[in-house]
């Protein structure tokens, strides 16, 4: 019986160990209950959004996600894939002169983000770029699209003396090619729901793609020197132009709050420097930001939401919808394991009523040649758009954190803390089975004894 004692003794010791060494590991994989934000800030139960994701692109893994892989209209940040599929044309040139068709200058509706640009004017790539990713304009998107796709322009077969002998819709065409391009290339990133069917971001029928998909895409811009350090502009000037032939005709300022700011205005506790990247806003994609941000320890995290319900009162409207982002920054870095060094002489943020997502940023709207209003979407026209493509959803107001492997909400208990509750239950089932069978036995020697 003392043998068996100590072999039970020896088992013990082993679970203890091996209880000890889960509870190391577990330390570093923290629910969301554990992380403690400062006052005043969203929570990531606060989040509502058709989708979003949280990546770290320096270990390749997701940390928390929602509908990852749901297809989604998704505004503006469709540009991303725009710049990336221009720089990998075999032509690609910062210095290169582009040409400006008189299709690219058209938009039907007058507010639409531009960097007004004339039909004939030669600007440029480095200033269509820094008018892309900056200011995300939509005549940028359209010029880059046209003369990187072959037919017209830059990368055409004409020389630059004979380029007025263009077809009226050679640069249309131009325009289209660049597009399937942009699809091709989403695939050679590993993009799995990826259709787009033009550069700018339009809601359109056959336009959508996935919280996954943009975060491969973003991965793949901010590891290009290029690209990685327009997104990283808080503010782009570009040069004189023969339409333009005085400095300074145009400033643009980044829509990504988060990089105009920086992490001491957001008070972020994780994040050393925000790099990127883009947002976007249309009526049926709702409002959405793909942000990212180095952490104290060097990692880069990227976070993507799209189909977003934000705080958008009539000031600082960009600011307000980089907020959810910022949380779901900040959570990653945690999770990532940063180091905290926390920004609290900054004044905490103050908050106005949620209101309808479906609002549109009058900078970033439809063309007016879409037949979905862009000043009156109602409950109606939201629920119309699902018979537009069964497969892409118009935004909610929902979110469930506890349906992916992210963290538990407030009132549940994760996975990993089940794991550890039964390994602990099982630990203490064992050691009060060994002091019991300990006592009977001491009993029974004793009882022998006295026979003896």
């Amino acid at each position: 019986m003392s043998y068996i004692i100590r072999k039970l003794g020896k088992y013990l010791a082993l679970l203890l160990i091996l209880f000890l060494s889960l509870q190391i590991v577990l330390a570093g994989t923290v629910s969301a209950d554990s992380f403690e934000d400062l006052p005043g800030w969203p929570a990531i139960e606060d989040i509502k959004a058709s989708a979003y994701s949280v990546y770290n692109a320096t270990t390749g893994e997701f940390i928390l996600e929602q509908n990852l892989h749901q297809p989604l209209w998704n505004a503006s940040t469709t540009k991303v894939l725009t710049a990336l599929t221009a720089v990998r044309h075999e032509k690609f040139d910062l210095d290169a002169k582009l040409l400006v068709s008189e299709a690219a200058t058209y938009f039907g509706d007058p507010a639409s983000a531009r960097l007004n640009l004339k039909a004939g004017e030669l600007i440029s790539t480095r200033d269509v770029l820094g008018g892309l990713m900056v200011l995300s304009a939509n005549d940028c998107a359209y010029v880059l699209a046209e003369n990187y796709g072959g037919l017209y322009g830059y990368t055409s077969d004409l020389p630059p003396e004979e380029w007025g002998s263009f077809a009226a819709d050679a640069a249309v065409n131009s325009r289209q090619a660049f597009v399937a391009e942009m699809n091709r290339v989403a695939k050679s990133l590993g993009a799995k729901n990826t259709n787009f069917d033009n550069p700018c971001g339009w809601d359109g029928e056959n336009h959508h793609t996935t919280a996954y998909d943009l975060t491969m895409m973003s991965k793949a811009l901010l590891e290009n020197e290029v690209l990685a350090e327009f997104v990283n502009m808080a503010h782009y000037m570009p040069e004189a132009t023969n339409m333009h032939p005085y400095g300074a005709w145009s400033m643009a300022s980044n829509t990504n709050s988060l990089v105009v700011y920086g992490p001491h205005f957001f008070q972020s506790q994780y994040i050393a420097h925000y790099n990127g990247v883009k947002t976007g806003t249309t009526p049926l994609a709702g409002n959405c930001l793909i942000g990212s941000g180095i952490t104290h320890g060097g990692q880069q995290i990227i976070a993507v939401i799209l189909g977003g319900s934000v705080y958008r009162p009539d000031d600082n409207s960009y600011v307000n919808l980089a907020l959810p982002v910022r949380t779901l920054l900040e959570y990653g870095a945690y999770f990532s394991g940063s180091d905290s060094k926390p920004y609290q002489e900054a004044p905490l943020p103050t908050f106005s009523p949620l209101v309808n997502q479906d609002l549109t940023d009058p900078t970033e709207s439809l063309p007016a040649e879409s037949d979905i209003s862009t000043e009156n979407i109602t409950e109606q026209t939201t629920e119309a758009t699902k018979t537009v493509n069964p497969t892409l959803s118009p935004p909610t107001n929902t979110v469930n954190t506890q349906e992916s492997e992210g963290p538990a909400g407030s009132s549940g208990i994760t996975k990993r803390e089940w794991l550890v509750i039964a390994l602990s239950a099982l630990i203490v089932t064992c050691v009060i089975a060994i002091l019991i069978g300990n006592i009977l036995y001491n009993r029974k020697q004793r009882k022998n004894s006295e026979e003896k």
